[in-house]
């Protein structure tokens, strides 16, 4: 198979790097959809915000839903790489396409027929915010397969060790969207704008044109399904590896949409506000999920070549390029909350809401980037069900911490939730997980 790069051989922390700046570029380009949608909406107003925040819930439930297939996927052709055997790896590819396609057509079947209903639990009491919720929903998730493609090139390919052409592939995606969002939002000369929805058709467009280049890519890479490689003992290990990490997602995703019902009580420039808050500590996930993607693939391939010692070395280094990293955005959400929040919702309201997020919630962003950067490392070995044992326990305590704290703080004690949960989430899967990769060398020396 072509296009792969040996990551148990050669210097760990310039091997890291090369596979994890193009990833963290990729996954900046990845937010920066959701950042420009929301720059361009916020100048319709706190509604048509509140109105996607409400309906992106149900997207981000499609994308947590996927990684039974794609996290199972990337760890069982990183370990089959790393062990040499690169026509099993393939096998996994193509069953994992199918897999999608199948995904994907289940989901966008059950929102059309469940749209009302999911966008109603939200109680949101203003007819045109709902309708806007449920037009940018719809559109959104017309594009699902594409969406779930777009993930699984870009995971087969950092776990090949080649984190270079999704970069690539999406950067085109990026500027595609870049040019039709304030056309479709805001229309040109006679043409009118489409609003929330016209965000939706612009997102929707770039996806469908990096599907088309990973496609093309892809022939030369044996990548595409064929029917006579589906092996359901590989399915059935690709769900397995998943399914854990997927239980969590989905998790998340309801307790989050529990805790948006709460924010609700005081009004759409709430929600508003908090989703505005997402949107740019998504910055700082999404470039600790590059480092988490490439720890992954590093672990998973030294994993399946047995080379413990390099795991070890691996995740040392990533632990200290995730402190430097989270320290510094933690400084400045808690230094530079307002100025930061202004770009994109200027209004006295939700400028003062959105300050107090930022504020609170920036004591918790090193702690976040300890939990998913060794969320990656625990993938690498293979271990996916021991993160969401505390990852579901610790954020389901923030539907009751919230109510709590909401009694005394107000709308501050929600925000509070939120970050000590995920404060106790970075201290304990660290600590885990250095006991556990513990073990793991004891075991083997004992084996010896």
């Amino acid at each position: 198979m072509n296009g792969k790069y040996d990551l148990t051989e050669g210097p760990i922390s310039p091997a890291l790097m090369k596979l994890t700046l193009p990833i963290i570029a990729t996954n900046f380009i990845s937010t920066t959809y959701g950042l420009i949608d929301m720059i361009w909406i916020g100048r319709l107003g706190s509604g048509p915000v509140a109105a996607v925040g409400t309906a992106i819930f149900y997207v981000n439930l499609a994308v947590a839903l996927f990684t039974i297939i794609s996290i199972g996927t990337g760890i069982k052709v990183a370990h089959s790489i790393g062990a040499g055997k690169e026509e099993e790896a393939q096998v996994y590819i193509h069953n994992a396409f199918l897999m999608s396609l199948f995904l994907s057509i289940l989901y966008m079947v059950f929102i059309i027929f469940a749209k009302t209903h999911l966008i109603g639990y939200f109680e949101l009491d203003r007819a045109e915010i709902e309708q806007m919720a449920s037009q940018y929903l719809l559109i959104s998730i017309a594009g699902t397969v594409f969406s779930f493609f777009n993930i699984l090139f870009s995971t087969v390919f950092t776990s090949m060790g080649n984190s270079e052409r999704p970069f690539r592939v999406q950067t085109v995606g990026f500027l595609v969207n870049l040019i039709l969002d304030p056309l479709l939002i805001f229309g040109i000369g006679p043409i009118q704008g489409l609003g929330v929805s016209g965000a939706a058709s612009a997102t929707l467009l770039a996806n469908v044109m990096v599907t088309v280049l990973f496609i093309l890519y892809a022939k030369n890479l044996r990548f595409l399904p064929r029917p006579y490689t589906f092996n359901m003992h590989q399915i059935k290990e690709v769900l397995r590896l998943g399914g854990p990490i997927t239980v969590q997602r989905v998790t998340f995703i309801f307790i989050s949409i529990i805790i948006a019902k709460i924010i609700a009580q005081w009004g759409p420039d709430a929600i508003a506000a908090q989703r505005v808050g997402i949107q740019i500590e998504s910055i700082s996930y999404m470039t600790i999920g590059g480092l988490q993607g490439a720890i992954a693939a590093f672990i998973g391939q030294n994993f399946g070549a047995h080379k413990h010692d390099r795991i070890k070395k691996g995740y040392q280094n990533a632990l200290w390029i995730t402190v430097i990293f989270g320290s510094l955005i933690s400084l400045l959400f808690i230094l530079l909350p307002g100025q930061i929040f202004s770009l994109f919702l200027s209004d006295k309201t939700s400028l003062m809401l959105g300050t107090d997020y930022m504020r609170i919630i920036g004591f918790s962003q090193l702690f976040m980037c300890l939990e998913l950067m060794t969320v990656g490392a625990f993938n690498g070995i293979g271990k996916t069900y021991i993160p969401p044992i505390f990852s579901i326990i610790l954020t389901a305590l923030r539907i009751p911490m919230a109510i709590v704290l909401s009694g005394p703080f107000g709308l501050n004690g929600v925000w509070m939730s939120i970050a000590i949960s995920s404060v106790l989430k970075g201290i304990i899967l660290v600590f885990w997980y250095l006991r556990t990769l513990g073990k793991i060398t004891r075991e083997l020396k004992v084996g010896r």
